[in-house]
């Protein structure tokens, strides 16, 4: 088999881990290494501009996506707030642990008037959606890429209690936007006693090629 080039590594290297820690860790990273980071994020194709709604004071860009970047004060902070509030999910163990949080979130349409929104949907499910959803998820791959590039281990969660608007608010997350994935980073903790290391429950279950690729040789009549 022929050699696998850098970028054919990099992406074949990059894995979920899940790093828990019952008690606050010391860590953060280098805000002008994230600046760089996200800034190749941001380097993904868009096809369909955010909505003018979403585009006003400082956060004006047309990309779909915004990320919005939690440093290791603030998580800690958080995590704390969540505790106070009950919360018994994982995710202040996450908060404990890690060294940044990114709550990338993607810019929705607004609402046709003819759709009514139920509890199923935060958004309408239109094909401009879905391009800004595709594309807002192209940016967290670039992301993750570039953390395992660095030795920066990564977990990109659904977000758990860290949806709700309630920390939207006190993140200043605008609630119309919509959470893609809250990006944990681990880079200085991965070495403490203290912490637990877990892989993506989906890590062994994409098969092989066969299983989920095929050639179209013909055309069907």
């Amino acid at each position: 088999m022929q050699s696998l080039s850098e970028i054919d590594q990099i992406i074949r290297n990059r894995k979920t881990s899940k790093v828990l820690s019952s008690t606050p860790l010391e860590g953060g990273l280098d805000r002008d290494l994230l600046k760089e980071m996200i800034e190749t994020a941001g380097t993904a194709p868009f096809h369909i501009a955010a909505a003018t709604e979403h585009r006003e004071g400082d956060q004006d860009s047309y990309s779909p996506w915004r990320f919005h970047i939690v440093d290791k004060a603030v998580c800690l902070a958080l995590r704390q707030y969540l505790i106070d509030q009950e919360d018994h999910s994982k995710v202040p163990n996450m908060l404990a642990a890690t060294d940044t949080l990114i709550q990338v979130t993607w810019c929705p349409d607004p609402v046709d008037p003819g759709f009514t929104l139920t509890e199923r949907w935060e958004y309408c499910p239109s094909r401009n959606n879905m391009e800004h959803i595709a594309a807002t998820a192209a940016a967290v791959q670039n992301l993750l890429l570039v953390a395992t590039e660095r030795g920066i281990a990564s977990y990109w969660s659904s977000g758990g209690p860290l949806r709700s608007d309630s920390i939207f608010e006190k993140l200043g997350i605008p609630t119309n936007q919509v959470l893609l994935g809250s990006v944990f980073l681990f880079a200085n903790v991965l070495q403490a006693e203290e912490v637990e290391i877990k892989p993506g429950k989906m890590r062994d279950k994409k098969g092989n090629i066969d299983s989920w690729a095929r050639w179209v040789e013909k055309l069907h009549p």
